[in-house]
């Protein structure tokens, strides 16, 4: 936690990028787990995070769907949870993301998804197939999020 420390004591704003989202965190015991110490569960990281009213936004993945959520921690300030589906999964697409400062107290971020170009690469039009495949037969679930999860944008106060 130094670097949030530091951020928050030369007043950086700050945008955290990890894997799993809060949602995904847990102990690893319940169904066929064995729960480690030592851990950081869904309340601890809410918690942590809150404490620094500096992190404005969280960018995740893992859960393999867009999606944008604000995270209310139990304590301090809460912030913004983006989500991008896999690249390797239907929708097979990316999100562009854009963060700007208002200079007028408002702080902005713009996420807008946008299809990749397969031509001319086997390996990719093999992959996008498969994962159209996956998609149609109902093994994965549906990545697209709802329309409020996919172009965004999210203006919010200068913390």
């Amino acid at each position: 936690v130094p670097e949030l420390e530091r951020a928050k004591s030369e007043g950086k704003l700050v945008i955290l990028a990890s894997h799993h989202s809060a949602t995904n965190l847990t102990d690893g015991g319940g169904f066929g787990g064995t729960k480690q110490e030592a851990t950081i569960t869904n309340a601890d990281w809410l918690e942590l995070v809150g404490r620094y009213p500096n992190v404005v936004f969280s960018m995740v993945g893992h859960s393999h769907e867009h999606r944008i959520r604000y995270m209310t921690p139990p304590v301090g300030r809460g912030f913004w949870e983006v989500m991008t589906s896999a690249l390797a999964d239907f929708p097979h697409e990316l999100r562009v993301v854009e963060v700007w400062d208002d200079d007028n107290g408002w702080v902005r971020l713009r996420g807008t998804l946008a299809d990749y170009s397969f031509e001319g690469d086997s390996v990719a039009a093999e992959a996008k197939k498969l994962g159209i495949l996956d998609f149609t037969s109902g093994w994965c679930s549906e990545g697209r999020g709802t329309p409020q999860d996919r172009n965004v944008e999210i203006a919010i106060a200068k913390p």
